[in-house]
């Protein structure tokens, strides 16, 4: 099923109109990806900062996105890592 055959499934099911469905469905989706970004996940923080920042969202029949500290930690040092592989390659050129 493609997302406009669901969309239009609701609708007949719900009475509600396609276009509010979509609006609906894609402004969910936007909160998520607004929330994240606005977490100071690029800067260093400390363990305690970031579980007062709430990296988790529940999305029900779909589960938890959820980011942990120690991944948190692992993404960072990797991006690191390659960062200074990159400019130890550009100094060699």
């Amino acid at each position: 099923m493609t997302y406009t055959e669901i969309v239009q499934r609701i609708s007949e099911d719900t009475g509600i109109p396609t276009d509010i469905i979509d609006k609906a469905y894609k402004a969910f989706w936007l909160y998520i990806r607004n929330s994240v970004q606005e977490l100071p996940l690029k800067e260093d923080i400390t363990e305690t900062e970031f579980l007062s920042l709430r990296p988790n969202f529940n999305i029900p029949s779909l589960g938890k996105l959820t980011c942990t500290y120690s991944r948190y930690r692992g993404v960072k040092d990797k991006f690191q890592h390659i960062k200074n592989i990159r400019e130890k390659n550009e100094k060699a050129d």
